[in-house]
Protein backbone atom coordinates (compact mmCIF):
# COMPACT_ATOMS: atom_id res chain seq x y z
CA UNK A 1 0.00 0.00 0.00
CA UNK A 2 1.88 3.17 -1.12
CA UNK A 3 1.18 6.01 1.66
CA UNK A 4 2.26 9.69 1.18
CA UNK A 5 5.82 10.32 3.11
CA UNK A 6 5.05 6.69 4.59
CA UNK A 7 8.62 4.43 4.30
CA UNK A 8 7.95 1.64 6.50
CA UNK A 9 4.09 0.41 7.78
CA UNK A 10 3.46 -1.83 10.51
CA UNK A 11 -0.21 -2.18 10.58
CA UNK A 12 -2.02 -4.41 13.43
CA UNK A 13 -5.16 -5.56 14.19
CA UNK A 14 -4.87 -4.40 17.86
CA UNK A 15 -2.10 -2.49 19.21
CA UNK A 16 -1.74 -1.50 23.18
CA UNK A 17 -1.15 1.98 21.94
CA UNK A 18 0.22 2.90 18.35
CA UNK A 19 2.30 5.87 20.00
CA UNK A 20 3.80 3.45 22.89
CA UNK A 21 4.97 1.07 19.89
CA UNK A 22 6.28 3.85 18.15
CA UNK A 23 8.27 5.67 20.25
CA UNK A 24 9.92 2.26 21.13
CA UNK A 25 10.57 1.79 17.14
CA UNK A 26 12.13 5.72 17.25
CA UNK A 27 14.58 4.43 20.32
CA UNK A 28 15.73 1.45 18.63
CA UNK A 29 16.33 3.53 15.47
CA UNK A 30 13.53 3.37 13.05
CA UNK A 31 14.13 5.38 10.41
CA UNK A 32 11.68 8.73 9.59
CA UNK A 33 8.40 7.64 7.93
CA UNK A 34 7.77 4.38 9.92
CA UNK A 35 4.25 4.30 10.37
CA UNK A 36 2.45 2.23 13.20
CA UNK A 37 -1.42 1.42 12.37
CA UNK A 38 -4.07 -0.28 14.28
CA UNK A 39 -7.56 -1.12 13.72
CA UNK A 40 -8.02 -0.91 17.46
CA UNK A 41 -5.75 0.45 20.55
CA UNK A 42 -6.73 -1.38 24.38
CA UNK A 43 -4.66 1.30 25.83
CA UNK A 44 -4.99 4.54 23.61
CA UNK A 45 -3.86 7.77 24.79
CA UNK A 46 -3.89 11.33 24.29
CA UNK A 47 -2.01 14.68 26.14
CA UNK A 48 -1.69 14.50 29.72
CA UNK A 49 -2.31 10.69 29.39
CA UNK A 50 -6.14 11.00 28.95
CA UNK A 51 -7.53 8.21 27.49
CA UNK A 52 -9.11 8.06 23.72
CA UNK A 53 -11.43 5.85 22.80
CA UNK A 54 -10.19 3.59 20.39
CA UNK A 55 -12.87 1.30 19.27
CA UNK A 56 -13.00 -0.35 15.57
CA UNK A 57 -14.06 2.09 13.20
CA UNK A 58 -11.50 4.59 14.05
CA UNK A 59 -8.44 5.83 12.79
CA UNK A 60 -5.47 4.91 14.85
CA UNK A 61 -1.53 6.09 13.75
CA UNK A 62 1.76 6.94 15.18
CA UNK A 63 4.12 8.74 12.37
CA UNK A 64 7.92 8.20 13.57
CA UNK A 65 9.64 11.98 12.50
CA UNK A 66 13.07 12.65 12.25
CA UNK A 67 13.14 16.52 11.98
CA UNK A 68 16.56 17.50 13.80
CA UNK A 69 14.89 21.13 14.25
CA UNK A 70 15.06 22.57 17.73
CA UNK A 71 12.74 21.29 20.57
CA UNK A 72 11.26 24.84 20.60
CA UNK A 73 9.39 24.02 17.74
CA UNK A 74 7.46 20.91 18.57
CA UNK A 75 3.72 22.54 19.26
CA UNK A 76 4.14 24.18 15.90
CA UNK A 77 4.70 20.78 14.55
CA UNK A 78 1.39 19.31 16.42
CA UNK A 79 -0.61 22.49 14.91
CA UNK A 80 0.57 21.78 11.56
CA UNK A 81 -0.65 18.02 11.80
CA UNK A 82 -4.08 19.47 13.07
CA UNK A 83 -4.35 21.66 9.94
CA UNK A 84 -3.34 18.66 7.57
CA UNK A 85 -6.28 16.61 9.18
CA UNK A 86 -9.14 19.52 8.97
CA UNK A 87 -7.92 20.22 5.83
CA UNK A 88 -7.73 16.34 4.81
CA UNK A 89 -11.29 15.44 6.37
CA UNK A 90 -12.73 18.85 5.45
CA UNK A 91 -11.59 18.27 1.09
CA UNK A 92 -12.58 14.04 1.24
CA UNK A 93 -16.20 14.57 3.46
CA UNK A 94 -17.17 18.34 2.44
CA UNK A 95 -17.59 19.05 6.21
CA UNK A 96 -16.77 22.30 8.08
CA UNK A 97 -13.61 21.90 10.10
CA UNK A 98 -11.77 23.81 12.21
CA UNK A 99 -8.03 23.62 14.15
CA UNK A 100 -8.58 23.69 18.57
CA UNK A 101 -5.10 24.11 19.96
CA UNK A 102 -3.37 22.81 20.96
CA UNK A 103 -4.00 19.40 19.18
CA UNK A 104 -7.70 18.81 18.62
CA UNK A 105 -9.76 18.90 15.30
CA UNK A 106 -13.43 19.57 15.43
CA UNK A 107 -16.20 19.36 12.69
CA UNK A 108 -19.50 20.81 12.99
CA UNK A 109 -22.63 19.36 12.45
CA UNK A 110 -24.56 22.96 11.87
CA UNK A 111 -23.32 25.26 14.45
CA UNK A 112 -22.35 22.48 17.04
CA UNK A 113 -18.79 21.15 16.91
CA UNK A 114 -17.74 17.71 17.81
CA UNK A 115 -14.04 16.44 18.53
CA UNK A 116 -13.76 14.43 15.59
CA UNK A 117 -9.48 14.30 15.79
CA UNK A 118 -6.49 14.32 18.28
CA UNK A 119 -3.14 14.92 18.04
CA UNK A 120 -0.34 13.80 20.13
CA UNK A 121 3.53 14.85 19.63
CA UNK A 122 6.07 13.20 21.71
CA UNK A 123 9.74 13.81 21.86
CA UNK A 124 13.06 12.77 22.67
CA UNK A 125 16.43 15.42 21.92
CA UNK A 126 18.78 17.51 23.99
CA UNK A 127 18.10 21.24 24.09
CA UNK A 128 19.79 22.19 20.51
CA UNK A 129 17.89 19.49 18.07
CA UNK A 130 14.99 16.78 18.45
CA UNK A 131 15.95 13.31 17.48
CA UNK A 132 12.81 11.92 16.66
CA UNK A 133 8.95 12.70 16.96
CA UNK A 134 6.20 10.38 17.61
CA UNK A 135 3.18 12.23 16.00
CA UNK A 136 -0.20 10.43 17.58
CA UNK A 137 -2.83 10.81 15.97
CA UNK A 138 -6.21 9.46 16.00
CA UNK A 139 -9.84 10.34 13.72
CA UNK A 140 -12.87 9.49 14.37
CA UNK A 141 -14.11 7.93 11.39
CA UNK A 142 -16.74 4.86 11.19
CA UNK A 143 -16.83 4.51 14.53
CA UNK A 144 -19.75 6.34 16.65
CA UNK A 145 -17.98 7.45 19.60
CA UNK A 146 -18.73 7.36 23.20
CA UNK A 147 -17.55 10.90 24.33
CA UNK A 148 -19.68 13.57 24.79
CA UNK A 149 -18.90 16.20 22.32
CA UNK A 150 -17.37 13.93 20.43
CA UNK A 151 -18.43 13.34 16.22
CA UNK A 152 -17.10 10.97 13.65
CA UNK A 153 -17.30 10.88 9.73
CA UNK A 154 -19.87 8.30 9.71
CA UNK A 155 -22.26 10.06 12.40
CA UNK A 156 -21.86 13.46 10.02
CA UNK A 157 -22.21 12.06 6.62
CA UNK A 158 -24.35 9.17 7.34
CA UNK A 159 -21.74 6.84 5.07
CA UNK A 160 -19.11 4.34 5.84
CA UNK A 161 -15.37 5.77 4.91
CA UNK A 162 -12.32 3.49 3.52
CA UNK A 163 -10.10 4.30 6.22
CA UNK A 164 -6.57 3.89 3.99
CA UNK A 165 -8.74 6.78 1.76
CA UNK A 166 -9.07 8.99 4.80
CA UNK A 167 -5.18 8.24 5.79
CA UNK A 168 -3.96 8.75 2.62
CA UNK A 169 -5.91 12.49 2.24
CA UNK A 170 -4.17 12.83 5.69
CA UNK A 171 -1.00 12.23 4.96
CA UNK A 172 -0.79 13.50 1.65
CA UNK A 173 -1.75 17.20 3.44
CA UNK A 174 0.98 16.52 6.27
CA UNK A 175 3.40 15.61 3.75
CA UNK A 176 2.81 18.74 2.18
CA UNK A 177 2.84 21.28 5.37
CA UNK A 178 5.98 19.11 7.06
CA UNK A 179 7.97 19.85 3.57
CA UNK A 180 7.21 23.40 4.19
CA UNK A 181 7.87 23.76 7.90
CA UNK A 182 10.97 22.10 7.52
CA UNK A 183 12.54 24.64 4.83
Amino acid sequence: MKLPGVRSLLRLSEAESTQSLARSLAEQGAEEGTLVWAERQTRGRGRMIRRWDSRPGGLYVSLILRPGFSPSRLAELSLIAAQAAARALSSQAGIRTEVKPPNDVLAFEGERPGKICGILAEASGDCRRLHWVVLGVGINVNNAPRAQGAASLKTLTGRSWDMAEVLRGFLREFDSLYAEFRT
